[in-house]
């Protein structure tokens, strides 16, 4: 077992001193009454974190008193309330936002209610009440103590409350992980070399597609996050680029209802045409999955016919005529 130096022994010694005492120790409570201790304990030079630190004084974390107060102070009056937000509005002048840039370790809402409207703290693994740059810090060192992955696109896709937090805290996913001490490049399991381009999106769909037939366009946020944000950049969408990857959106059997304009009724024809189905209206029941009276209604809503949508399409009549015949 490693050494202690003699600033961790008093900052241990201190600690239990305070236990001993009945001194909540809960992350808010100790920035609020010993902050210097907290500093100290949060500059990860002594220990990694506040919960290493408790551990270390051979205290279970779930054993601490816990103090959550049923106020918040106004740092710029003084004055105590449940929630700031409209008194810092009305009185002060400002936003939210800019008294948080101003005084960003004070909170706006009061400890209690932060507690109850944060469901994810209530689940295991988490130990803390509220949410905390000290806090995040923590949970990072945690989870990457045990090797989990840190990579920003598992965060955004299982703990996006986790994620969203980061970036409020401390502006940025990497600003989080450098105030933890771990290596942002280290957790990035995606080549950040890595360069997209309109035919690498359309191509990643269609591997998507073949691996596991695609159901709807959150299917692809879940299987690869990246893919999706990027149908938005060079397609303006998720369903325009899983058409143009050639796969009809109307097939995809959990999507949701297709708000039909011009422009779909002509990206549809177009898909089932590049596919090589029949334009035939008979035939359309047979592979628009229920879609086939809604899409007649909006071409001839659209085009004033059946015919006109094909023309406005652009579809070769003479292939078409064959397999309509």
């Amino acid at each position: 077992m490693k050494r202690l130096t003699e600033r961790q022994k008093r900052i241990i010694q201190r600690i239990r001193t305070l236990h001993r005492a009945g001194t909540p120790l809960n992350i808010s409570a100790v920035k609020r009454h010993h902050p210097d201790l907290l500093r100290q304990v949060m500059t990860l030079k002594h220990f990694r974190g506040w919960r290493k630190a408790v551990e270390a004084a051979g205290l279970s974390y779930h054993e601490l008193h816990i103090e959550l107060l049923d106020h918040c102070v106004c740092a710029l009056c003084g004055e105590e309330m449940l929630v700031l937000t409209s008194h810092l509005r009305t009185k002060h002048g400002v936003t939210e936002e800019e008294y948080l840039l101003r005084y960003p370790d004070e909170s706006t809402m009061a400890d209690q209610m932060r507690a109850e409207k944060t469901v994810a703290l209530r689940r295991p693994p988490h130990w803390e009440p509220v949410w905390s740059r000290e806090y995040l810090i923590d949970y990072l060192i945690y989870k990457h103590e045990r090797g989990e992955d840190l990579s920003p696109w598992k965060f955004y896709k299982t703990e996006p409350v986790v994620h969203a937090s980061m970036k409020k805290y401390f502006g940025s996913y990497q600003a989080a992980l450098d105030a933890a001490g771990i290596d942002y490049q280290q957790t990035r399991l995606i080549d950040l070399t890595e360069e997209w381009t309109p035919a690498k999106v359309l191509d990643r769909i269609r591997t998507l597609h073949r691996k596991k037939p695609l159901t709807s366009t959150g299917d692809i946020r879940r299987r690869d996050s990246r893919l999706y944000d990027r149908c938005h950049r060079y397609f303006g969408g998720v369903v325009p680029a899983v058409e143009a990857a050639g796969i009809p959106y109307v097939l995809l059997t959990a999507r949701r209802d297709l708000r039909w304009t011009k422009a779909t009724v002509i990206r549809t024809i177009q898909t089932l045409d590049a596919h090589g189905l029949s334009l035939r209206k008979r035939d359309l029941p047979s592979h628009l999955d229920g879609q086939a009276d809604k899409l007649l209604a909006a071409a001839i809503n659209c085009f004033g016919s059946w015919d006109g949508a094909i023309r406005a399409a652009g579809i070769e009549q003479v292939g078409q005529m064959q397999k309509m015949a």
